[in-house]
């Protein structure tokens, strides 16, 4: 009989720290502000008449879009699209950053576990998570839970990162964060989490439809 596998909670940067935190990728917090914005202004151009797919879809393409652009102007970051699926990659490996919608508990700095993606992912997300294999420090083998949690709190570690975000009524609640694991289509747990400032648009009249709006998930089969 398998044991279950006991519960972790994630290391969480608060918003004051969350600055100096993601500096050490080489990731900076006005350039995720510029893809939220960009996200909620193109889902905000869809009315009623577009599929009820579109804000969400558009909100999801500008944000990767903007993000990956913001991130290879600084020479540190490339992009690049495994199995179709498009990513940032830190030059020197040590970092990826992917997009993905979240739930409602995005951003939700006392949650116990963290958000879940807003659509179950596929293979490709899997293969990300689960085939990156963990870094260990010399701290880590030394010490014990404590002094690996002060790494963490210090440091990030190599690994899968995700921009998470989540549309709520009023304003955009954001975190990029690194998954414990990936199952049936879902994230298993977070490592670490860092929770943003949330996003506020300027005014409420153009507040787009797609409320917790929804990214894709597809692959490309070649047919013979």
């Amino acid at each position: 009989m398998s044991q279950p596998v006991p519960f972790h909670h994630p290391i969480v940067i608060e918003p004051p720290d969350a600055a100096s935190y993601l500096s050490h990728m080489g990731i900076m917090v006005p350039d995720i502000a510029a893809a939220i914005e960009a996200g909620d202004t193109w889902a905000g151009n869809m009315t009623k008449h577009h599929p009820i797919t579109a804000a969400g879809l558009m909100r999801w393409i500008h944000v990767v879009g903007t993000m990956r652009e913001r991130l290879a102007v600084t020479k540190l970051w490339t992009g690049a699209d495994p199995k179709n699926r498009p990513i940032s990659q830190r030059k020197d490996g040590a970092f990826t950053l992917s997009v993905v919608g979240g739930n409602e508990v995005t951003g939700i700095i006392d949650h116990p576990s963290g958000p879940s993606a807003a659509r179950r992912r596929g293979r490709a997300t899997e293969e990300a998570v689960n085939g990156t294999v963990p870094l260990i420090t010399v701290q880590a083998l030394r010490g014990g839970a404590g002094d690996h949690d002060s790494d963490l709190r210090n440091q990030p570690p190599h690994g899968p990162w995700f921009l998470v975000y989540h549309r709520d009524t009023d304003a955009v609640r954001v975190e990029v964060s690194l998954p414990l694991g990936f199952k049936d289509g879902q994230f298993t747990g977070w490592k670490v989490r860092v929770v943003l400032d949330e996003w506020r648009p300027d005014s409420d009249s153009a507040r787009p439809r797609d409320i917790g709006g929804q990214d894709v998930n597809f692959e490309v089969v070649e047919v013979g």
